[in-house]
């Protein structure tokens, strides 16, 4: 047991070296096609050097003059704070509302998921235009302004509409995957015996179908990252937001676009392998 506990502690050390080290190949190669020539020599050049500085976590610069670490470290909280605060409440939306909808409209169940496929097919940054524009239609008509449309400065932040803008994707995603989990599982075999043992039909879903659910829910874990990451790209950018992503946009270049990416690829691949070993037999 013990020895098996260390392969996998090897393997996934092993894994995340492995990531970490094509994120710096991949980050290097504006070196290798420099003035539109390869510049082979500069190319490994750049990886052995930038591989120093990630292992030793000295010399990370941006703007060739800027210590990189503070600066990123502290948008890069931001920006995970942002990104948990938008999944825990799609999430929670998305658990609420298919609740009701299994409990109360199980006969529209086709024409719900239809709508929301409609819903997701518009376009995110559309959605972001039109919040904003919504909220200064207000402001001119009726003279309120409830939220802040975007980020100016520390004193006037915008919260509500980025956080709305990230979570709405996730919510309409899993909102239809699980409805459809649901009622998937509620045509298996177990569930026709629990009825003909008398179990209501409270007990069977909260007790049985919410719990499968939420362990084949852990499989979309890896696409609900990714679309978070895409789509908080374009919230930092239109509110102005002061995360990792924004800084990227402002302060191009490799060491920081790759110290970045292993920021944001750390915490989830450890997630992931969290995961995976819960899902091994003991």
């Amino acid at each position: 047991m013990v020895r098996e506990g260390m392969l996998r502690l090897l393997q996934i050390l092993v894994q995340y070296i492995s990531g970490v080290l094509i994120f710096i190949l991949i980050g290097s190669l504006p070196i290798l096609l420099r003035d539109l020539s390869y510049d082979t020599g500069g190319y490994f050049k750049g990886i052995k050097d930038l591989t120093l500085k990630v292992l030793t976590l000295t010399g990370l610069t941006y703007d060739g003059q800027h210590e990189m670490l503070p600066a990123v470290m502290d948008r890069f909280f931001y920006s995970m704070t942002t990104l948990g605060m938008a999944l825990v409440a799609a999430a929670a939306a998305a658990f609420m509302l298919s609740y009701l909808l299994v409990l109360f409209f199980e006969k529209q169940k086709d024409y719900i998921l239809s709508f929301i496929e409609i819903i997701r097919s518009i376009p995110d940054v559309l959605w972001m235009f039109l919040l904003q524009a919504g909220v200064i239609w207000v402001f001119k008509t009726f003279g309120v302004k409830f939220v802040q449309t975007t980020s100016l400065g520390s004193d006037h932040q915008a919260v509500l509409l980025p956080l709305i803008s990230l979570s709405l994707p996730i919510f309409l995603f899993l909102t239809q995957v699980i409805i459809l989990k649901i009622f998937e599982e509620l045509d298996q075999q177990y569930i026709l015996l629990a009825k003909a043992k008398g179990l209501s039909y409270f007990y069977m879903l909260n007790v049985h179908v919410i719990r499968n659910i939420s362990q084949d829910l852990q499989g979309h874990f890896k696409t609900i990252v990714w679309m978070m990451l895409s789509t908080l790209v374009m919230v930092e950018y239109i509110f102005n937001l002061d995360g990792l992503m924004l800084f990227n946009i402002k302060h191009i270049s490799v060491e920081l676009f790759v110290f970045s990416c292993i920021l944001f690829f750390t915490p989830f691949f450890l997630i992931y392998r969290l995961i995976e070993l819960r899902r091994l037999p003991l």
